[in-house]
């Protein structure tokens, strides 16, 4: 056997080595491979219908949302509304309230002044 011999069946030998090795390390890195791909295929099927359950419940938040802006620009307008009637009210009862008070108050006065000036009178007369 010659040495050109002798290298070329260690080359074979070498070559039939790594591709036993690779092909041990392929077989896993195969299966891993497969496992992850299906993993992500379920990971889609079940996740699609999540997304659409999502959108859809986005979409009823985004309209309660706007009832909700709705109806407080409504409350607004009515406190609007409340605080002009309070106005008006207190305008109308508050103001000839104090003039029919007042009026009360001098007429009540003028008359205990006028009986306090005929009491005095009616003593004198004895």
């Amino acid at each position: 056997m010659t040495s050109i011999e002798i290298v070329g069946l260690v080359a074979i030998i070498l070559i039939s080595c790594f591709a036993i090795v690779a092909i041990i390390v392929a077989v896993p890195l195969f299966r891993l491979l497969n496992r992850a791909r299906s993993m992500a295929d379920n990971l889609e099927k079940s996740l699609n219908p999540v997304v659409e359950k999502l959108d859809y419940t986005i979409t009823n938040v985004n309209s309660e949302i706007g009832s909700i802006n709705d109806l407080t620009q409504n409350i607004s307008l009515i406190v609007e509304q409340l605080q002009k009637v309070i106005k008006l009210a207190r305008i109308l009862v508050t103001s000839p309230l104090i003039k029919v008070i007042s009026t009360a108050a001098g007429l009540i006065g003028s008359m205990n002044k006028n009986k306090n000036e005929e009491k005095p009178e009616g003593k004198d007369g004895k």
